[in-house]
């Protein structure tokens, strides 16, 4: 069995004031770092053997922070692991453009990455993933629309809108077929 540990990153600014956060490399800010700090002290209760993270700074920040908890460096950042592209919504206020970006607008927020898209991407890297570490246990530290398309691609049931914690786990497996264990894991998260 190959189990696959979902990671969202720590805060970062736009986080903190409700701006779309997409593609662009908006770093940790200190609530994030405390975030990630508290995620590698739960994570570290567990046995890792592999960290990947997306290239995008906040991501590849977390990841060394809960790496230098569990004793692992990063192996690898994959590209495909990338937020979603939210197109022109970006760095936009959430309340004005939710509803258009909950509704795979693309028409009303141009340069949306639809779902299916956003979906293909993802999966295409856990099922790559799964593969290249079979039998292992992997942390992979990314974002909030890239777990929600990994956990919708597995179960069509999950929403984009479940929404997820900064600094969250989310927890996946493959024997036969990938089943979700747990989401949004984040009592331990305290700020």
């Amino acid at each position: 069995m190959t189990e696959i540990c979902l990671v969202r990153h720590g805060q970062t600014d736009w986080n903190l004031n409700e701006r779309i956060q997409g593609r662009e490399d908006i770093p940790l800010n200190e609530t994030g770092r405390k975030q990630a700090a508290l995620s590698a002290a739960y994570l570290a209760e567990e046995q890792w053997d592999v960290l990947i993270s997306s290239p995008l700074s906040r991501a590849v920040e977390t990841a060394e922070i809960i790496g230098q908890s569990i004793g692992l460096s990063l192996t690898e950042t994959d590209e495909r692991l990338v937020e979603r592209e939210f197109g022109t919504a970006s760095g936009e206020p959430i309340a004005g453009i939710y509803e258009a970006v909950q509704a795979n607008d693309a028409e009303r927020v141009p340069g949306l990455e639809t779902e299916a898209e956003i979906q293909q991407r993802v999966f295409s890297a856990v099922e790559e993933l799964t593969e290249k570490y079979r039998g292992k246990r992997l942390l992979v530290v990314c974002h909030s629309h890239t777990i929600k398309a990994a956990l919708s691609s597995i179960d069509e049931t999950f929403s984009y809108r479940t929404p997820l914690k900064n600094a969250c786990a989310n927890y996946i497996r493959f024997s036969d077929r990938y089943e979700i264990e747990r989401i949004n894991v984040a009592d331990h998260i305290t700020i």
